[in-house]
């Protein structure tokens, strides 16, 4: 049973890869890469096909996910450098010392530029190919007219491999953006169970935090990814107005339903005792079940157009629920030991479940075009209002991170990328040295091996450290068994090409599988080159130990950018823009000053830099022991920005649900202000590395304290004059009403209040919070004289 169990999986695993989105994009490129070989084959060019091969090979790289526009442009920009890197390499010949020279230049550009985003990485990666194959022919062109004959051929593979890509992308670029939509829908219901497992007893809280974060950051990558896709001025949607709005209307609600999703309550801990009191907790938990089904279903509709079948019921659920809650509501406000805030927790988790549902519902009248829900009328007119045009759309794109600013700004040892492409010039250079010192016979292949190991960070260059090795052994092996086999031409052929394709499937999925691909397939493409196998598997295997050995030396001890220097900043950026965000949120509660297209434009971007913060943390929590500097304390910091960023949310979310209404209290505004004044210090305190912060910065801890008291008084007199009539299970009573959202936003201005406060001490005296084994790494700070925070 238990082997018909592990075969089961195997065949669910090859076929969760066979309709991923990555096995249709290494088909492409493989197909794109090999077209002008097999053709040569037939033709009986083969040397020429092989060359064309590599052209292509050298581009195929950056055809990713993105606009017609972007996608061209990475295209043109990676021909030229590829070209451009080959021929100068060629031309040196065999002039050691110009090619070493060239060799840094290079490596130290691509490596400069590979941080900055994936596409940019991948330019980087396609650069490194073009530096391997051009030194692995140096010497082989006796004349310039010669290297220039290959490099035509180069440019061949490559036009062609544009054309096709284009033309591709021309006809299926709908099909992207709806696999990419998919996977948003899918990885956001993904998150809605993650919170929910947070509540379980058996999960560990930390971490299940730790996942949470993960999964928001990935979330978050697929959210740009769409929003470049759709919102772009030259999306391949841009004529098409229905369609465009469908898909827009379908991320608007996805985006919104992740946002409600953070608004929940986060004080997990707290709420597990809480909700597992009470039987209302399995209702909430099978609704939230039903929800995360029905939105795989409906990414599964709108990727692959099956069938529609099981509608969505949660009345008698929802009904249920509602019946439990108005009793226990009964129950709260007549027993003065009864549990009242049970009953606030789980009525505010009931809202939450309606507000999503109505999102389902426009996601499923979208996703169905209509066609399922057309006699239900209550349910087809829930269309979402926005007040954003499309021409606010490209606003929402985050602009290039690569410009004159930035590369400027980075040219200095304060720049991690600065201290990351230098390390990866010098030890390519020096490794690459060594190997043709040493008499290794493809020194190059030891210059393959650290372009592809070395990463910015220590954890990432430390498991691909591994990975490459064990995928290469593993890859080494199969090709030798393999030629064992004594394949022919054409076989040859086959193997290769189907290395090809699952070498980039996997890349992404696993690393040591993919290495094990990419090493067959290195191997058999020597065996076109009629060179003998045996001796290239022993050859590859060696020289890959060596350039791995290399790297993580280098990356330990030259010039290395440990996480725990680079966190403050980007926690600093984080709390920057997740002021900005409760600044729009307070505008809005003490003025009526709401912008949609500003609110919206705040919110991704604090979403985007606490994804930042929290990948940040993971890449810290993987430096070696002695370099975690502050672990505790950053974890600390990242999980109260996090608390911010979600009560934020949830304040937003309230006053867009009350639009109409007024909550301008004194009282209110002073915490409010408090609130501010505290995330500004904090964020001054980081920037400066300084606890010595300004007075003017520093809030009225009285006067807070005063306001705090007062709101806490009329809390209880507005509740004191509530009685059972005041609470009926449909219309509640103003009076109620009233009582209900003052204390609601009360709660959550004074919690925040609080996180603000935990957040100013701990980046103000960060010592107070880090014990002496992980001690930061800071100069001296001047002991100030007492401030209170707000």
């Amino acid at each position: 049973m238990r082997i018909a169990d592990q075969l089961q999986k195997g065949i669910e695993y090859i076929q969760e890869v066979s309709q991923d989105e990555q096995f249709y994009l290494s088909l492409r490129h493989a197909v794109g890469a090999l077209i002008p070989l097999v053709i040569g084959e037939m033709l009986g060019y083969q040397t020429i096909g092989l060359t064309m091969m590599l052209g292509a090979f050298f581009v195929s790289g950056v055809d990713i996910a993105g606009t017609f526009q972007s996608k061209a442009k990475a295209l043109l920009i990676t021909t030229a450098l590829s070209l451009s890197i080959t021929f100068l390499l060629l031309l040196a010949g065999g002039q050691q010392l110009l090619i070493l020279v060239l060799l840094f230049v290079f490596i130290f550009g691509l490596a400069y530029i590979s941080p900055f985003s994936l596409r940019y990485s991948l330019m980087g990666i396609m650069g490194y190919l073009a530096i391997i194959l051009a030194i692995s022919m140096t010497g082989r062109f006796d004349t310039v007219s010669q290297i220039l004959h290959h490099c035509f051929l180069l440019l061949g593979g490559s036009l062609w491999y544009i054309a096709y890509a284009l033309a591709i992308h021309f006809f299926t670029g709908t099909r992207v953006i709806t696999r990419r939509l998919a996977r948003c829908m899918k990885q956001t219901t993904h998150y809605f169970q993650q919170r929910v497992a947070l509540v379980e007893p058996e999960v560990d809280h930390d971490r299940g935090i730790f996942k949470l974060a993960q999964l928001q950051q990935e979330l978050n990558e697929t959210q740009e990814s769409v929003r470049e896709l759709l919102f772009s001025n030259t999306s391949l949607l841009s004529g098409r107005s229905s369609e465009r709005r469908r898909y827009y209307l379908i991320f608007i609600e996805l985006v919104d339903m992740h946002e409600l999703a953070m608004a929940t309550p986060i004080d997990y801990p707290k709420v597990r005792d809480l909700l597992h009191r009470y039987p209302e907790y399995n209702i909430i938990r099978e609704i939230i079940d039903k929800i995360h089904n029905e939105i795989h279903l409906l990414a599964e509709v709108l990727l692959k157009n099956k069938e529609y079948n099981r509608p969505l019921k949660l009345q008698e659920e929802l009904e249920s629920l509602e019946r439990h809650l108005i009793q226990l509501k009964q129950d709260a406000f007549s027993d003065k030991e009864h549990d009242e805030e049970a009953y606030h927790t789980l009525k505010r988790i009931e809202l939450y479940l309606h507000k999503q549902l109505q999102k389902v519902e426009v996601i499923q009248n979208v996703v169905l075009d209509y066609k399922t829900y057309e006699e239900d009328k209550e349910v087809t007119d829930k269309e979402p209002s926005t007040d954003l045009s499309t021409t606010d759309l490209p606003q929402f794109i985050t602009p290039n991170p690569l410009n004159w600013g930035s590369i400027i700004d980075n040219l200095s040892f304060d720049s991690s990328y600065f201290r990351y492409a230098l390390r990866t010039a010098t030890t390519a250079v020096a490794g690459y040295s060594l190997a043709h010192f040493l008499g290794f016979q493809n020194a190059y292949w030891v210059l393959l091996t650290i372009l592809v190991v070395m990463k910015p960070g220590y954890g990432a260059t430390n498991k691909r450290f591994f990975q490459r090795i064990f995928g290469t052994l593993i890859g080494a092996a199969i090709a030798y068994g393999l030629y064992l086999l004594d394949p022919t031409h054409l076989a040859s052929l086959a193997i290769f090409g189907i290395s090809l394709t699952l070498a980039f499937t996997y890349v992404v999925r696993n690393y040591v599988v993919a290495s094990s691909f990419f090493t067959i397939f290195v191997i058999f493409m020597y065996s076109f080159l009629n060179r003998e196998i045996p001796s290239m598997v022993v050859f590859r295997v060696i020289d890959t130990i060596v350039g791995a050995v290399l790297v993580i030396g280098s990356v330990r001890y030259l010039w290395p950018s440990w996480e725990y220097q680079k966190f403050p900043l980007l926690l600093q950026h984080s709390l920057r823009d997740n002021k900005k965000y409760l600044q729009k949120v307070v505008n809005y509660l003490f003025q009526g000053d709401y912008d949609e297209k500003e609110y919206r434009l705040a919110r991704k971007q604090a979403y985007v830099n606490m994804a930042n913060v929290i990948s940040s943390y993971h890449r810290l929590s993987d430096d070696p022991k002695s370099k975690q500097k502050g672990a505790q304390l950053s974890y600390d910091m990242a999980l109260l920005n996090y608390m911010i960023l979600s009560t934020t949310t949830s304040l937003g979310i309230f006053l867009q649900r009350h639009p109409n209404q007024q909550f301008h209290y004194k009282e209110f505004e002073i915490i409010g202000e408090g609130i501010h004044d505290n995330l500004e210090l904090a964020e001054y305190c980081l920037k400066y590395s300084s606890n010595s912060a300004p007075e003017s910065k520093v809030a009225k801890s009285e006067q807070i304290e005063e306001a705090s008291e007062a709101l806490s008084k009329q809390i209880y007199t507005l509740k004191e004059q509530l009685g059972t009539r005041d609470m009926p299970s449909a219309n509640p009573t103003d009076t109620y009403l009233h009582y209900a959202h003052f204390n609601y936003l009360s709660r959550q201005l004074r919690w925040m209040l609080e996180l603000s406060r935990s957040i100013l001490n701990r980046a103000a005296y960060p010592e107070r919070y880090t014990s002496a084994s992980e001690s930061v790494d800071a100069e001296t700070k001047p002991v100030p004289t007492h401030r209170g925070s707000a």
